[in-house]
């Protein structure tokens, strides 16, 4: 019985995790948002953690990968500020993240 409780609430829960894997582009046209880093918290549009772990991935946290193709979310970073869909800063701190995304 036990383990049909245990595939159920799998099967409840595995829909609900997000991964947040990144892919950096040089190639803006190939972003889903091109990015500005600041150093201001108050700047920010969204406040991320990056995370060193892929299965610590998750909405607001982080994970780069080497891979287009793995990627969840694909960014160009870009130097200048008015050229920036979204300004990043990032944080050390979970409790701190601030992200919202969602897929059209």
């Amino acid at each position: 019985m036990r383990h049909y409780l245990f595939l159920i609430l799998l099967l409840i829960l595995v829909p609900t995790v997000y991964s947040q894997e990144v892919f950096i582009t040089d190639e803006a046209s190939q972003a889903d948002f091109v990015i500005y880093i600041t150093e201001d918290t108050s700047d920010a549009d969204w406040v991320i953690l990056k995370t060193d772990w892929r299965h610590q991935a998750m909405e607001g946290k982080w994970f780069f990968t080497d891979w287009q193709n793995d990627a969840d979310l694909v960014l160009c970073i870009t130097a200048d500020k008015f050229k920036a869909d979204k300004i990043v800063f990032y944080t050390q701190w979970s409790t701190a993240i601030i992200f919202e995304w969602k897929e059209d």
